[in-house]
């Protein structure tokens, strides 16, 4: 049996043309671009948000291991690299200390103030003033009694801010508040004109 061939029966094949294929291109690009811009931009205030978690983790650990243990503990900002460094050191019974692992922000998170910002999270508590992040009002060290206070050097209840950064992003920056005799911790976020709490 001879196949005869009938064109009207065929089928014509079917696909994208060169411009369908250009233009789902172009809006693949135009998306991706939007996302990355998108990511940059949050960014650095997910990196003050790390920040600012270890550093508060920190702050709770010495209130409770105090409060736990009844012992005083010391907050400690290690020399080497006060900017994104801290610590804490346990106060034996007739003297010494036993110190505690340091805890590092994560990178590029680190302690300070961006000279912009001019107002404190809460009124009454230490202005911004200080270049290191870590506002105590001028007070050597800083410590959780067994009751949970958090006292400057002369035993006295320490109301202080600590400020995260991240450089060059002012608009990323949070704080946390420390009322010294609770030792309750608040946390804000920089909005751009105020601090918000969190």
């Amino acid at each position: 049996m001879e196949y005869k061939h009938n064109p009207r029966k065929l089928k014509t094949e079917s696909g994208f043309s060169m411009l369908e294929m250009l233009t789902v291109i172009a809006i693949i690009f135009i998306i991706s671009a939007f996302a990355i811009f998108n990511i940059n931009g949050a960014l650095p205030s997910e990196q003050t948000a790390a920040g600012l978690n270890a550093a508060v983790a920190v702050f709770r650990q010495g209130r409770d291991i105090a409060i736990a243990e009844r012992r005083s503990y010391q907050l400690v900002v290690p020399a080497v690299n006060p900017l994104n460094q801290i610590g804490l050191e346990r106060l034996n019974i007739g003297g010494g200390f036993n110190a505690l692992p340091v805890t590092t922000l994560p990178a590029p998170a680190q302690f300070g103030l961006d000279s912009s910002i001019t107002t404190p999270p809460e009124t009454g508590l230490v202005q911004p003033t200080c270049t290191t992040g870590l506002c105590f009002g001028g007070t050597l060290t800083q410590t959780w009694l067994s009751d949970g206070t958090f006292v400057d050097s002369s035993g006295q209840p320490l109301n202080a801010v600590v400020y995260i950064m991240v450089p060059g992003n002012p608009a990323a920056s949070r704080a946390f508040t420390i009322l010294g005799s609770t030792g309750r911790i608040r946390t804000y976020k920089w909005n751009g004109g105020a601090w918000v709490l969190q």
